[in-house]
């Protein structure tokens, strides 16, 4: 009789790392269709797609080169259309390069000591605009601007910087204002950010400088357009949704005076938001997510009467068309679109017709066109462009679950094994526990969850506290409780599901990579409800993670666990290296060497506290690797080793 865990598949490593092809930075435009496609197989190469409006498909990319921004060192937005050229970020050097059609690409910029991401053309001077990255004396605080760059020249000019970190550019129709996102340590997007605007003067520079929302009151602001009426719309949490909202302003302050700069000689003399604030699309829903990445896009305008938005739901995405009012300022009607897919990203509107990827719970991730005029709820007028191939081994399917925990709740989706024979026994479980820690679990085709049910290991992907899709208040249930909320919720999530009958108790493991990493560490430390672990470049001493990690996150833990200095018994009591001789059961580790927001110290000094107390322990290092494994032969060692370990401490 088959044992659980022991299951012959026919779902190798290698078949889930290549069924792990990703798609992203969608865009629409007059040239086409593009997209950007991440290839394991391929050294784990991004490639810039295009797709002609009669329907060919080309890759721009030459063999050299690789399509990725480091800005924030998660990048995003990597490339943009530029007239009859296109604009990217290679990967190897971080400089922006042009390319036109049967010409090989030549480098723009010329500045070693800077990356670029969140690219944007701007028609009207020439010019690619862009968040800049500049290295400093200390390598884990460069500067961020927004600047230009003249596509003749490559002559790079400030445009706005005194602000931590700018996100989302984006230039109104008519070509005479600029909108941006901004924040500042110590919070991050998903707590705090500022609108801003700005008129763009007769030279290209940025002159009536105002921040429109977000400096009065705290919130998280994403995702910043220009309707086609001028009309400035973006996303905010103010409600304690991500929901759309129209901004209305003059053209005065408060004090009735117009300034004429203040963009790059400090950041209070710009405008506290001078103007009306209306809710446009409002739903007790999430339409935005969190900016890890530059470039987010989860809505855009359709038509002149019409919006498109994707939002999650109870953890599960959905994809809508709202019809506005006769006066633009409210949704008064709204269609569903795509119900086979449940997961939505990159939206972007061209010609009345809605593009996207998405995902589904039993096939690949695929790039779409809709026609909003269908009868898109019954699943027709959807036409794949890419990828939503069905899997050749039978997907399981996710299950919701809500569950109990210190008298709140807590979410996840339950992958349950089908055994080949009858039999009274119940499947060993793994937990998983995403990065961020403020991301998400999602219920949507993933091979690597397969990889395990299909060798008869029941799957629960955890949504602790603190994870994103249901709300603001959810969202920020982590401040200050990182290291206790996310490990209490993993356990409360082995409790439920032995208590349903659903697991063997007695074989239950825990595995994470990133922050993710850190909730392992902890369960590990402080519950006895696991017989094993793996961390991925997991943090296992978050006060060393204060004074090495990279600027972007520098101050994530003053909001996760607290102040450095006035809360360090805190972060004693929640590091996992100040409490390796808890760890009772063997893990295993994997580890990039050349990650920049783990380093590899952090893991080789958990490692080795933990040999001194000959607890069993694997690592594996992998020198060329970054946060998060990009090349496939990695990936399918990691796996495989992995399966191994669990299999090893099967009873």
């Amino acid at each position: 009789m088959p044992k659980y865990g022991f299951f012959e598949s026919s779902l190798s490593a290698a078949n889930a790392v290549a069924a792990g092809l990703e798609y992203g930075q969608l865009h629409a435009c007059e040239q086409g269709l593009f997209w950007v496609e991440y290839r394991p197989a391929d050294g784990g190469r991004n490639l810039l797609m295009q797709r002609s409006w009669e329907g060919e498909t080309t890759c721009l990319t030459p063999s050299d080169f690789s399509v990725r921004s480091g800005v924030y060192e998660y990048g995003g937005k990597s490339w943009c259309v530029a007239g009859q050229q296109i604009a990217f970020v290679n990967a190897s050097d971080q400089q922006i390069w042009l390319q036109s059609v049967q010409q090989p690409p030549r480098q723009l910029t010329d500045t070693p000591d800077c990356r670029y991401g969140d690219l944007l053309y701007d028609p009207h001077f020439q010019r690619i605009l862009a968040v800049q990255e500049q290295a400093t004396d200390d390598p884990t605080q460069p500067t961020h601007r927004l600047i230009a760059v003249d596509l003749v020249s490559g002559q790079v000019i400030v445009l706005a910087n005194g602000d931590d970190f700018y996100a989302g550019p984006v230039i109104s129709h008519d070509g005479r204002r600029l909108a941006w996102i901004s924040w500042n340590h110590p919070h991050m997007p998903w707590v705090s950010t500022r609108l801003n605007l700005a008129n763009i003067n007769t030279d290209g520079s940025l002159i009536e400088h105002r921040i429109v929302a977000g400096k009065v009151t705290q919130e998280s602001i994403q995702q910043p357009r220009f309707t086609q009426d001028s009309a400035l719309v973006a996303i905010s949490d103010k409600s304690g949704w991500w929901n759309l909202y129209r901004y209305l302003f003059d053209e005065t302050n408060s004090e009735g005076e117009v300034p004429e700069s203040g963009l790059t000689e400090g950041r209070e003399r710009a405008v506290s938001e001078p103007g009306i604030v209306r809710p446009v699309w409002s739903r007790s829903n999430d339409f935005g997510i969190p900016q890890w990445q530059l470039g987010v896009s989860t809505w855009d305008q359709l038509d002149e009467k019409r919006w498109v938005a994707g939002y999650m739901q109870q953890g599960e995405g959905r994809l809508a068309v709202g019809v506005l009012a006769a006066d633009q300022h409210a949704i008064i009607e709204e269609q569903q679109l795509a119900s086979d897919y449940n997961l939505f990203r990159h939206i972007s509107c061209f010609r009345g017709r809605i593009y996207c990827i998405a995902s589904a719970k039993n096939r690949t991730a695929a790039i779409l066109e809709l026609s909003p005029n269908s009868d898109l709820i019954a699943g027709s007028g959807v036409t794949v462009i890419a990828g939503g191939s069905e899997p050749v081994l039978k997907p399981v399917q996710p299950q919701p679950v809500s569950y109990p925990v210190a008298g709140e709740t807590a979410y996840g989706f339950v992958y349950l094994p089908q055994s080949p024979v009858e039999s009274d026994k119940k499947p060993p479980l793994i937990v998983f526990s995403h990065g961020g820690p403020t991301a998400a679990a999602y219920p949507v085709y993933n091979p690597k969850i397969q990889f395990w049910t299909s060798r008869g290991f029941a799957v629960i992907d955890i949504n602790y506290r603190g994870s994103t899709g249901y709300g603001r208040d959810y969202r920020l249930r982590l401040a200050r409780s990182w290291g206790e909320t996310d490990w209490q919720d993993a356990e409360a999530a082995v409790d439920y599901l032995a208590a349903e009958g659903l697991i063997d108790a007695d074989n239950v493991f825990i595995r994470g990579s990133s922050a993710g990493g850190y909730t392992t560490l902890c369960a590990l430390i402080f519950s006895d409800r696991f017989k094993g672990g793996a961390s991925y470049y997991g943090v296992s001493d978050p006060l060393a993670l204060t004074r090495d990690t990279h600027k972007f996150e520098s101050h994530y833990l003053d909001w996760l666990i607290g102040d450095p200095q006035k809360d360090a018994d805190l972060y004693n009591q929640r590091s996992p290296l100040e409490h390796a001789e808890q760890i009772q059961c063997p893990m295993i580790f994997f580890q990039g060497g050349k990650d920049r927001v783990v380093v590899p110290q952090q893991t080789e000094v958990m490692v080795n506290a933990l040999q001194q107390q000959n607890i069993p322990v694997e690592y594996h290092l992998y020198p060329a690797e970054q946060h998060g494994f990009r090349q496939a032969e990695n990936q399918i060692h990691s796996l495989d080793a992995e399966l191994k370990f669990y299999r090893g401490l099967l009873t």
